[in-house]
């Protein structure tokens, strides 16, 4: 037996070129990195200048200027943090110069000395910025926080004192329990009186309210000595007293409670809901492609058509009333991927004999067409089970 040896041939791509993204052009770097005098660096740096002015951003020539003031100035650690707490904008004037020295890798003689020259002025403004950093920090520290339940018995606080100014009163002969109405009090004051504020009123008064009761028991020596001055009529006014402010209380929260309307479910859209439905997109011999799978979500009818069993089926909706289903937005749901809602007496399949022919009429079909011809299929029926599966083309909805 000959084999026929056929050589292998290797194709390569071709190097894409790396896109210039500069109007300047960019400077041979490395050219540069050969010069040795003083004369012919401070000539390369003179070259070098308008680009790193023109092009490079000023945010990555401050990272240089940093970069090199932490690496390669060989100043004291102290004055290196001093020198870096100045805001970026006191970089940007000289950050060019630091973006060339990490190309070519030195820096002229006599730049170099005005850099060393701006030391002071870097220092000078950095610990003014650190003293400000600090006091910043003092001030933050010594405002003390207000939690969220200070802040609301503070707003109460003004209620409570009308409150307990009635009760003096009170004591005092000149206004009788029977004119006290705290619930009316409450919905007439500003800011106005919710949920969390009735129930820090009632704690409020839940100490007052102890103690009245004790003195109605009028058992505990100290009480007794306490509250001498009262007659029985006072003592208990002076318990009706808290056991308005409770009721007042207890009477918000549950109307607040009442009148909070639940919050309505989010919508989810169609696409949501048939994300996870798998189907078949289309089935070339027999000339078919799937409707969009959003179509099935609250249709009347869905017609579907197995490629691998070769079964022709229909989902038809547990309403008859296409008028009921728009106006309910009932009829077919999905579910992961299945088809849900339909009835399960209606719902059925039969296969087909000769596929090609018999699903012509089918996919031009209108809806009255489609069971027509569904009801001439002689094969027996089986009902669905709402599994669609990646043999599946959702041939038709209505």
């Amino acid at each position: 037996m000959t084999y026929l040896l056929i050589p292998r041939i290797t194709t390569y791509m071709a190097k894409r070129k790396t896109k210039n993204v500069y109007f300047t052009p960019e400077p041979d770097w490395q050219k540069y990195t050969e010069f040795k005098s003083e004369e012919d660096r401070q000539k390369a740096f003179r070259e070098c200048d308008y680009f790193a002015r023109t092009e490079i951003k000023d945010k990555l020539k401050v990272e240089h200027a940093k970069t090199w003031i932490k690496e390669k100035s060989g100043w004291s650690s102290r004055d290196i943090k001093i020198i870096l707490a100045n805001p970026d904008w006191a970089f940007t004037p000289s950050g060019g110069t630091f973006y060339v020295e990490s190309k070519i890798g030195y820096i002229p003689e006599r730049i170099l000395n005005h850099i060393n020259s701006r030391k002071e002025e870097w220092i000078k403004r950095g610990k003014k910025e650190l003293a400000e950093k600090v006091a910043k920090a003092e001030e933050k520290k010594e405002k003390p926080k207000i939690s969220i339940q200070d802040r609301m018995k503070e707003q109460i606080s003004d209620l409570c004192g009308d409150m307990e100014f009635f009760l003096d009163e009170m004591i005092d002969g000149i206004k009788t329990v029977k004119e006290f109405d705290p619930y009316k009090m409450m919905i007439s004051y500003q800011p106005e009186i919710k949920v969390p504020h009735a129930k820090l009123l009632k704690e409020e008064f839940a100490r007052g309210h102890e103690e009245a009761l004790e003195v109605i028991e009028w058992k505990d020596e100290q009480i007794k000595e306490a509250y001498s001055n009262f007659s029985l009529k006072e003592r208990k006014a002076y318990l009706e007293y808290y056991e308005k402010i409770n009721t007042a209380c207890d009477t918000m929260i549950q109307t607040k409670a009442v009148k909070r309307k639940a919050r309505k479910p989010k919508a989810r859209s169609k696409e949501k809901i048939v994300q996870k439905l798998k189907f078949k997109i289309n089935e070339p011999e027999l000339g078919l492609a799937s409707v969009t799978p959003t179509d099935v979500v609250y249709a009347n009818e869905c017609w579907v058509y197995n490629t691998k069993t070769r079964k022709l089926g229909v989902y038809h909706a547990r309403s008859k009333d296409p008028r009921a289903l728009k106006r309910d937005g009932a009829g077919l749901m999905v579910k992961g991927t299945t088809i849900q809602e339909f009835c399960e007496e209606s719902s059925i399949q039969k296969t087909l004999r000769k596929p090609k022919e018999q699903l012509k009429p089918f996919v031009a079909g209108a809806k009255t067409a489609c069971n027509k011809n569904f009801e001439a299929i002689k094969t027996t029926d089986t009902k669905m089970n709402g599994r669609l599966n990646e043999h599946i083309i959702i041939l038709k909805t209505f």
